[in-house]
């Protein structure tokens, strides 16, 4: 089993080291046991944010069904309706696009003990990387689904 303030600092220091990578700002992170929960954590933030569950927890995606160890994280932001299907908003994904890259390539790199020494990213199944629109209140991005090991049986 997953330790879950391990993993939320796993989280916190995997997203600010891509966020410096990409040269953004570092975005707020919520991570829920819950699709409701995440929703109620979400609805009045503003900006990028990234988001997730805690690994064993009841977050849905539509590409997977849950066990042990399995991840999700979100790059997302809510959008006013009037940006929509104008350049900002090309150029919004594009900055969300950015930093889901930077994460992808920290968790798949030689340099993710740095942020996990306990466990590693499990490749019998693989990571996958889609883009979300109108999700969780009205956010849009991009989402990326992978699954963790524990390297010692102890929690990650």
């Amino acid at each position: 089993m997953i330790a879950i303030n391990n993993y939320r600092q796993f989280i916190a220091e995997l997203v600010a080291a891509a966020a410096r990578n990409c040269e953004e700002e570092t975005p707020k992170i919520k991570l829920a046991v819950t699709e409701d929960q995440l929703i109620n954590m979400l609805k009045d933030m503003a900006g990028i944010v990234v988001a997730g569950n805690i690994p064993g927890s009841d977050i849905h995606h539509k590409s997977y069904t849950w066990s042990e160890g399995e991840c999700i994280i979100y790059v997302l932001e809510k959008w006013p309706a009037d940006k929509q299907g104008i350049q900002w908003e090309y150029d919004e994904f594009a900055r969300i696009q950015r930093l889901m890259a930077a994460i992808v390539r920290l968790l798949t790199g030689e340099d993710f003990q740095e942020f996990c020494d306990q466990g590693e990213l499990d490749y019998s199944r693989g990571l996958t990387i889609e883009w979300e629109y109108n999700n969780f209140g009205g956010f849009n991005g991009m989402s990326a689904a992978f699954r963790l090991k524990d390297k010692n049986g102890t929690g990650l």
